[in-house]
């Protein structure tokens, strides 16, 4: 995923989000949910289709798809590539944190015997000159 793809999806998902909420009426974000009935299938927060839904167009008659301003350019940016490429991603990226935690616990435990070896060292020398003297 590009960085410009990034700034795509991320974008299209501000607006989204912004006019879904808009659109609904709401000040916190719902979900969006497929909704069902009467074998009409759309996209809503509440079961009203407030998301995404189909319709004929008036002027002629066609099937259309209605939505509220940027919902379909969300649709179109997150596209199954792009959200398997991020799911791939954050996947490698606990990896790596989970390494880093191993990492850093042997560096403690590390260091740690590091200090005692300091202290053994100290404590010989101590010895050692007790015993020349």
């Amino acid at each position: 995923m590009t960085r410009d793809e990034r700034q795509v999806l991320r974008a299209a998902a501000t607006v989204a989000l912004n006019a879904t909420r808009l659109h609904s009426g709401m000040h916190r974000v719902a979900d969006w949910q497929l909704q069902t009935s009467n074998s009409f299938r759309r996209i809503g927060t509440h079961g009203d289709g407030d998301v995404l839904c189909a319709v004929m167009h008036p002027s002629d008659r066609q099937p259309d798809l209605l939505a509220p301003r940027g919902v379909l350019d969300y649709i179109v940016a997150a596209q199954p590539r792009i959200v398997l490429e991020l799911i791939d991603r954050l996947d490698a990226a606990e990896q790596m944190l989970s390494r880093l935690a191993e990492v850093e616990i042997r560096l403690d435990e590390t260091d740690r015997k590091f200090r005692e070896a300091q202290i053994l060292a100290e404590q010989l020398r101590a010895v050692a000159k007790g015993v020349v003297t």
